[in-house]
């Protein structure tokens, strides 16, 4: 996986809180990071939207 910023490598990795587990994308060349939960919610509102018929209006901000 390439970072949306700089192109660099992106490692994935895995955060435990006592409230949550979180699975996030991190850059190594620029620290630039991605939740990859927010990633699919995203994705999951995008197809939920077309099945449904209605226009896609779905935006995914860096």
């Amino acid at each position: 996986m390439h970072c949306l910023k700089c192109k660099g490598f992106m490692m994935v990795e895995r955060h435990y809180t006592l409230m949550n587990k979180r699975l996030y994308a991190r850059c190594l060349n620029c620290g630039f990071w991605i939740d990859l939960a927010d990633v699919l919610r995203f994705f999951h509102k995008v197809i939920d939207s077309s099945v449904r018929g209605r226009k896609v209006r779905e935006s995914y901000t860096l």
